[in-house]
């Protein structure tokens, strides 16, 4: 089975209970070609016990693998990968390269500008100057796919016209921004006839039109369905059920058949501005319902 999630930043907990032998589609900023050292091949090691297949886009706080001397691109899935032959489970997508996944055309655009570069620079945190496509690789996937028909894209970042501007960073000056990438997705948007586009980059999820952003929640992949469907107990969970005001009173009960036999499932006690709680276990209705107005702090993917 294929499931997709968004950004990951090396932290892989939410991929803990995907069975074996499946794929994962990371849509950048996987973390695994961070560091350039001896921890990325801690990162590595533990991805490769895990038995699942990766295949990462190329995010903006990374380094493109064929930058790298120890990877090798390979002929998988239809089109050109990525890949160590130490790890043969961590793959890399070539950025404009069609392959074919679960049945689907699927083309890959990676890359994004880094709005922090300035505080990266000064700060001597890892910036990557191939971090956005040059000209020539715009222009060679604009020309080779312009007026055909794709199933599905993946890109790090989203086109121009759909930019989730209520999750801007403050502080950041858009007009010293580089959307450069984001009007050539533009250009692609306008020129490939598609069925979906999933991308990433925004710490955000939801979907406009065709588009879906994602970040911490994982789907079956081409489908909208969240993953996992139950829980550990075998109960069914029904994300953003709810809202916090409208289940959260004196006396709770289950939102649902009002049974008072429940569980206040509660989060880390970090990730949450306000109350820290993100849903309703009822042991009547054998369900999870979630609340869709938690207030995470920023960049904490939900949890439900």
């Amino acid at each position: 089975m294929t499931f997709i999630t968004g950004d990951t930043h090396r932290d892989f907990y939410r991929l803990r209970d995907i069975p074996k032998n499946s794929m994962v589609i990371i849509l950048g900023d996987a973390g695994i070609n961070y560091y350039l050292n001896e921890e990325d091949e801690k990162v590595k090691k533990y991805l490769n016990e895990m038995n699942i297949q990766f295949f990462c886009i190329q995010g903006n706080h990374e380094e493109r693998p064929e930058n790298i001397s120890t990877y090798k691109e390979v002929s998988m899935y239809g089109g050109k990968v990525f890949v160590e032959e130490q790890y043969p489970n961590l793959l890399f997508a070539k950025n404009g390269e069609l392959y074919r996944i679960d049945g689907k055309s699927v083309l890959v655009i990676g890359g994004a500008y880094s709005v922090d570069k300035e505080y990266r620079l000064l700060f001597g945190h890892q910036w990557f100057k191939n971090e956005q496509l040059s000209e020539k690789e715009k222009e060679a996937i604009l020309d080779r796919y312009k007026g055909k028909h794709i199933d599905i894209i993946l890109s790090h970042t989203c086109p121009l016209k759909y930019e989730p501007t209520e999750v801007f960073m403050t502080g950041i000056e858009q007009t010293k921004v580089d959307k450069s990438m984001e009007a050539f997705l533009d250009k692609i948007e306008e020129a490939i006839d598609y069925d979906k586009w999933y991308c990433g980059h925004y710490h955000t999820e939801k979907q406009i039109d065709k588009i879906e952003f994602m970040f911490g929640r994982i789907k079956v992949f081409n489908k909208d369905e969240f993953y996992p469907k139950y829980d550990r107990n075998g109960y069914e969970i029904i994300r953003d059920a709810y809202s916090q005001k409208e289940v959260m009173k004196e006396e709770v009960t289950c939102p649902k058949c009002s049974s008072k036999n429940i569980t206040v499932l509660k989060g880390d006690g970090f990730n949450i501005n306000g109350a820290d709680f993100i849903g309703i276990v009822c042991h009547n209705c054998k369900k999870v319902y979630g609340f869709y107005d938690v207030k995470y702090k920023l960049n904490c993917p939900r949890e439900i």
